[in-house]
């Protein structure tokens, strides 16, 4: 008899400690979910002050509505122009953006296109060029990075450029080759990240340059570290190119050309 009492005793023991390790682990995850939520903010474009912008920053059209002729022409008896993406920046929908890096990386939307080869030029604020490079079109469709090479001059710190994209429709470019363009300016890091801040990982990193208008090194980190995000990166991508106004691309593929 005492033998059964004290296996009662022993049996309501171990439930409590079960109880007990149940409600820590409980308790753990509602932490650890927290924790999580708070290392992996949104990553939401915010434009910079109207006042660092350039006079204009209206973008780029051609008579063919973004596409060379001979697909304008071929594509509109297949789909009307309204349902039909075309050639476009991964730019915000203002057209302006800054960056952190001497020599960014630019990326654009490309179509399906007869173009073997496009031209990448960028000028400074006014009519100075800064920099001219073709481009080798692979037939690629999708979100294609354009790199600028080490030879490449760097972007100066508080100059604001316009880059753009010609697609070279013929033998060689002509006028009324399509193109689309965006406007960059580079800013010191310390601009826009605390530097006695506790260091941030990179998600945060990327939220930070995100609501400090520094569009082209968030798009990057969101690119490049597409593994950290697991199952929630393609909600935080469409997001992303939604506060810039490109949700219509969100959902196209990420082209490599390594």
């Amino acid at each position: 008899m005492k033998f059964f009492k004290r296996s009662t005793k022993l049996q309501q023991s171990n439930k409590t400690f079960l109880t007990l390790m149940s409600s820590l682990i409980l308790w753990s995850s509602i932490l650890t979910s927290v924790a999580t939520a708070n290392l992996t903010p949104a990553i939401l474009f915010q434009p910079p002050p109207e006042e660092e912008q350039p006079e204009t920053t209206e973008g780029a059209a051609s008579r063919q509505n973004r596409e060379c002729y001979q697909d304008f022409v071929v594509n509109r008896q297949q789909e009307p122009i309204r349902n039909r993406l075309t050639l476009t920046a991964v730019a915000p929908n203002n057209n302006y953006g800054l960056t952190v890096n001497e020599r960014p990386d630019f990326w654009v939307y490309l179509p399906k296109t007869s173009a073997q080869q496009a031209i990448l030029t960028i000028k400074e604020e006014g009519i100075k060029p800064h920099w001219e490079q073709p481009i080798k079109l692979a037939g690629d469709v999708g979100i294609v990075k354009i790199e600028l090479p080490d030879n490449a001059p760097s972007l100066e710190i508080g100059k604001n450029y316009q880059w753009a994209l010609v697609l070279v429709c013929g033998n060689r470019p002509n006028p009324n080759d399509p193109v689309v363009a965006a406007w960059i300016k580079r800013v010191d890091e310390s601009q826009v990240v605390d530097p006695d801040s506790p260091r941030k990982n990179i998600i945060q990193k990327a939220a930070s340059y995100a609501e400090k208008g520094v569009w082209y090194d968030a798009l990057d980190i969101l690119i490049e570290e597409k593994e950290l995000f697991v199952d929630d990166w393609q909600d935080r991508w469409f997001n992303y190119l939604q506060s810039g106004g490109l949700d219509k691309i969100a959902d196209k593929p990420i082209i490599s050309r390594e």
